[in-house]
């Protein structure tokens, strides 16, 4: 070694496999197990991949030294191939050394392989955002319809990204670069997303992991980061060696949660170590701590979704637990079972016994078909179960545990959007605020299409712009499209997923129509390495088309830059209507002109007797909300906003415009100016103050003020283009339609060459300083 220094290590080898113990010279040993976090990924063939990994570090002087490797099992594969010890960042890249660069793409196209970040000054460091520390103005509350900081009652929104288990096993000087990095393109949220259970005793949390939690969240909240927790998903467990019988290998405990006993205690016990302990690197508990803006009970989960199966994904015993609740509540109501059957009259399910008072679920199918008297009690019963669970576990962490933060309960999709659907977010409410997930991409085929890419898969790249499906037939539902319940909103899972090549109109949208829907947090899926994506992943976002344009649009969004139109749909549904079954008002083109009064304003609403039916595209020309209760509706008349003949929409605020029958969005805000979609078909684009020209067939081109004042008198302005991106080496069998994937490529991501000119129409033009 040249010179004396604190040292860590890094090793390059076969995925976790290989578990081992290292030491210099006559030192310590140090052990890396098998839950040892990857901090990039280099594929080498099929399931084979190589992983850089950090090892730990200790104090080293000058001079000579040895390291010795041992590894910890005798069984098993383990490869080493590289080592690098240092004491600065590293940014793991594959095969390559520090500093060290593919520089290769294809004719038309640049590599995207930026330097290891030094955070020296920069104009596109967006850290001042950002609190000095986060939670330095109190607790993350809720008041009405917006997160507030508790100390000041100032409004925020969040711009977020999510991270997975492994994140927090990262060695501390990646998670310190990591927390920067994020400060710095604009977030200031972070969901840590996955499990902290023991497998050998699901009641108690991994200590390592908790003190590996402890330290992410401290150093998210020295980057004024706020961090959000998740950590219970049904698909990360497995019940067959645990306190919970009945469970076979593979089974997961879907639904369990709501209903069984010793199941939430144990659930409890997860929080309460959480959040009770100290945090060591803060001194102060995490319920205490305001930089936690907020916890969520159950990610992806509910009764109304089609796991709900007694008797195949609910173990017997557990499922005869739950139809005797169901029993028993019946028994409350009709006085017996019996009374309950004969009520029902013909609607029989096999498992129905009048004498011995036992009573079987219908299948999801049937309660929403049928919507008969019994599918309206197994309704009920399913929703004041699951809303039981959730406000009796948010109570538990705010009163019980002293948790000051947020709540939200799921955020999952249900059987029957119509029927369920509101069902399921009426037992969401009574938490703080509302969450949903959604997902945008092309047809994706495969055997592992689900979560990966593969060669040999089959796909096809798909904008969101014309509202078309993977057919090509009118469809207008979209991730984006925010439909609101009284309470903040925010999305905890979004992304538009690879393969696709129309990626880039993506964050435009969120931060665009986020804004004027009044959607108060954004969080993208999913971080899975410390630094830039090498190449894609399904769910990458640490690209030059998602997080590459996340500096410009991150502050459109947290600044408030596009105006919150005003409530264009509001409708009202009582929860015994939504126990009955009536069902949300249809999502369907229709002509809601008539019920525009005369001396109405325009963009201002009227009352109405009932919605019967919602526009599909209403949430392009603002707020659209379904509220549980008795109240009035109202709706405004669409007709000045909606050109279907054009296939244009344009928001109330006058700001926005989505043009799908050419493919482009448009934002003429007076801070924000900004196009996404097939841009060359265009022609020269005219949106106000910007005036844009540019050959690329696709593309997205944001112009940002940065200093308060808008882009006509802006002295600080940024201005971002991103047109497409892939894999070196991506090769498919056609060039269009559904095509088999003949290779995934390799790194480095490639950007297609960019091209066109920006031309501010302002008397002071010509002096702009670039």
């Amino acid at each position: 070694l040249p010179k004396a220094g604190d040292y860590q290590l890094f090793a390059r080898k076969f995925w976790k496999h290989g578990p081992f113990r290292w030491k210099i010279d006559n030192g310590a040993w140090h052990e890396v197990g098998k839950e040892i976090a990857l901090l990039d990924d280099a594929p080498i063939r099929q399931f084979v991949g190589a992983n850089w990994v950090g090892a730990g570090s200790e104090k080293l002087a000058a001079g000579m030294h040895t390291l010795r490797i041992e590894l910890l099992e005798k069984e098993g594969a383990a490869v080493f191939d590289a080592f690098v010890l240092t004491t600065t960042p590293f940014n793991a890249r594959g095969k390559l050394k520090p500093n060290e660069k593919y520089n290769r793409a294809p004719q038309g196209w640049f590599p995207f392989e930026p330097d290891a970040d030094t955070f020296k000054t920069s104009p596109l460091d967006l850290r001042y955002l950002n609190e000095k520390v986060a939670g330095e103005n109190g607790f993350i509350q809720v008041r009405g319809r917006e997160f507030v900081h508790a100390g000041n009652g100032q409004r925020l929104r969040f711009w977020g990204v999510n991270i997975g288990h492994d994140a927090i096993n990262w060695p501390r000087a990646t998670v310190d670069s990591f927390a920067r990095t994020q400060a710095k393109q604009g977030v200031n949220l972070v969901r840590i997303h996955g499990a902290f259970w023991q497998e050998n005793d699901i009641r108690k949390i991994k200590e390592k992991d908790l003190d590996n939690l402890f330290y992410f969240v401290s150093a998210l909240k020295r980057e004024g980061i706020y961090s959000c927790l998740s950590i219970y998903f049904p698909l990360w467990i497995e019940l067959e060696k645990s306190p919970i019988p009945g469970y076979k290998a593979g089974q997961r405990p879907f639904d369990l949660i709501y209903f069984h006993p010793e199941f939430q205690e144990i659930y409890r016990g997860w929080w309460r170590t959480i959040l009770t302990t100290k945090n060591p690197y803060t001194n102060v508990a995490l319920k205490d701590e305001p930089a936690v803006a907020m916890c969520e009970l159950v990610n992806e989960e509910s009764h109304f979704f089609w796991t709900f199966k007694p008797f195949e994904s609910l173990p017997t015993q557990h499922s005869e637990m739950l139809e005797d609740l169901f029993a028993a509540w019946l028994k409350n109501k009709y006085g017996s079972v019996a009374a309950a059957l004969q009520r029902w009259g013909d609607s029989k399910v096999q498992g129905d016994d009048a004498a011995t008072g036992s009573v079987a679920f219908m299948p999801l199918w049937e309660i929403f078909n049928k919507r008969d008297l019994r599918a309206q009690d197994t309704a009920t019963f399913l929703a004041l179960n699951q809303k039981e669970f959730y406000e009796k576990h948010v109570a538990y962490l705010k009163n019980d545990l002293g948790y000051k933060g947020a709540i939200y309960a799921s955020n999952w999709t249900t059987a029957s959007p119509q029927y369920l659907g509101p069902i399921d977010k009426w037992t969401n409410t009574v938490a703080d605020f509302m969450d949903r997930h959604g997902y945008f991409g092309g047809p994706h085929e495969g055997p592992r299409a689900g979560y990966s890419i593969s060669s040999g898969d089959k796909y096809d790249d798909r904008s969101a712009l014309f509202f078309k499906n993977e057919k090509g037939q009118d469809d207008f539902g979209l991730p984006i499209f925010d439909v609101q319940h009284g309470k903040p909103s925010m999305i905890s899972e979004i992304n538009w997923t690879p393969p696709n090549r129309f990626r880039a109109e993506f964050p435009l949208l969120c931060a665009a129509y986020g804004s004027l829907q009044g959607s108060d947090a954004f969080v993208f899926f999913a971080n899975g390495s410390p630094a830039w994506d090498e190449g894609w992943r399904k769910f990458s976002i640490q690209t030059p088309a998602i997080q590459g344009q996340f500096p410009a649009l991150a502050f459109a969004f947290r600044r408030g830059l596009i105006q919150v139109a005003p409530t264009i749909v509001e409708a009202h549904l009582p929860p015994e209507e939504l126990l009955a079954l009536k069902g949300a008002p249809v999502t369907a083109p229709q002509n809601l002109d008539a019920l525009r009064q005369a001396d109405t304003p325009l963009g201002q609403s009227a009352p109405v007797e009932k919605v019967s039916g919602i526009d599909p595209l209403a949430p392009l020309v603002g707020r659209v909300e379904l509220l549980f209760d008795k109240g009035q509706d109202r709706v405004v008349d669409l007709k000045p906003f909606i050109d279907r003949q054009n296939k244009i929409v344009k928001s109330a605020t006058g700001e926005l415009t989505w043009d799908y029958g050419r493919g482009a969005v448009f934002c003429r805000a007076p801070g924000v100016q900004a196009v996404s979609g097939f841009l060359s078909k265009l022609g020269t684009i005219d949106l106000g103050v910007v005036t844009i020209q540019t050959p690329l067939e696709y593309g997205a081109v944001s112009a940002v003020a940065l200093d308060g004042q808008p882009l006509a008198t802006s002295q600080k302005m940024l201005v971002q283009v991103m047109s497409e991106e892939k894999n070196y080496g991506w090769e498919t069998n056609t060039q269009t339609g559904l095509r088999e994937i003949k290779s995934t490529g390799a790194a480095p991501l490639v950007v297609k060459n960019l091209a066109g000119t920006i031309a501010f129409k302002r008397a002071d033009a010509a002096q702009l300083k670039v």
